[in-house]
Parts: structure tokens; C-alpha cells; sequence
């Protein structure tokens, strides 16, 4: 049972980690979906489980780091799930305000 409800998103998120020997990984993944304190993202390669990464959205407005909580091969590519840390939380976007149509009338041009 889920703390959180989910919010789908489909964005673009680059990813960093450090790999099991040391080296610095990075690729570009793509959000599946997302809440205040995690997010699902499929990666072309395989996460080590309870590894930190760091990542960036700006799309989304996240940035920092998190922990590997699941990943899961699904085809050729693995579905990872991170749980945000450092006091990281993610925020839904208020929604947007209708335009009043009241609120500018152009001014007449003088000829």
C-alpha cells in the first residue's frame, strides 16, 4: 500500500551513479511516475540496489539525490524506483490560472 499517491509523468531525467567498481555512470532516463518522495523511471542499464544517484529534471523542477529501492528488467530496459533523500520532496504544480480576458486592452494607434 502506497504513503503517496502517484502522479504520472512522462519526462526526461538524467541520471548519475557511481558503479560497482568505482566508475561514473550517466544516462538519460524517462519518469514513469512520480510523488513527494520517490519516483519510478525506466534506464537502459541496470541500478545497484541501495546505491545513491543523483538526478535532474528540470521539466519537473527536481534536482538532487536518491536512493535505489527496486530494479526490475522489464524487455531491454529496467524499471528502477528511488526514494528521494537529503530532505529532497517533490511538489505538484499548482494549477495554472485561466487568463482574464479583462486584464489588458490594447491601446488605439495613433496614424
Amino acid at each position: 500500500m502506497r504513503r503517496q499517491e502517484r502522479a504520472e509523468v512522462v519526462v526526461e531525467v538524467d541520471v548519475m551513479w557511481t558503479d560497482r567498481q568505482g566508475h561514473e555512470r550517466f544516462a538519460t532516463a524517462r519518469a514513469i511516475d512520480i510523488c513527494e518522495s520517490g519516483i519510478r523511471m525506466q534506464v537502459p542499464e541496470a541500478l545497484p540496489e541501495r546505491s545513491f544517484v543523483r538526478l535532474r529534471a528540470d521539466k519537473i523542477g527536481l534536482a538532487g539525490s536518491a536512493s535505489v529501492r527496486s530494479c526490475i528488467k522489464k524487455g531491454t530496459k529496467f524499471l528502477v524506483g528511488l526514494e528521494f533523500s537529503g530532505g529532497m520532496r517533490w511538489k505538484r504544480p499548482a494549477p495554472a490560472k485561466t487568463h482574464d480576458a479583462a486584464v489588458e486592452t490594447p491601446l488605439p494607434v495613433a496614424r
